[in-house]
């Protein structure tokens, strides 16, 4: 579980200044479907590291979420479902 000081740290990387080198690509993520959804979520942020910035090949991408959405668990795996399937 993520402290909310590590949560903090994560959602104030700058995406103009950050070094996309660093930032961990999301593009070859693969699902175990036979884990469950907390252990596949676990696997996916050991992998990505950074939630809320990462890289899809050679782009810098920076997600931001309004407190009343959807849990950042739900968004991160429906965002890597629809790359999987080229959407």
């Amino acid at each position: 579980m993520l402290k909310p000081e590590q949560i903090n740290i994560m959602q104030s990387v700058d995406i103009a200044t950050v070094d996309k080198a660093q930032l961990a690509d999301v593009s070859g993520i693969t699902f175990d479907n036979s884990l469950s959804k907390g252990e596949r979520a676990a696997r996916i942020l050991e992998q990505v590291k950074n939630p809320y910035c990462f890289r899809l090949g050679d782009t810098a991408v920076k997600i931001e979420f309004s407190d009343d959405g959807p849990p950042l668990q739900d968004v991160i795996a429906n965002f890597l479902i629809r790359q999987k399937g080229g959407l």
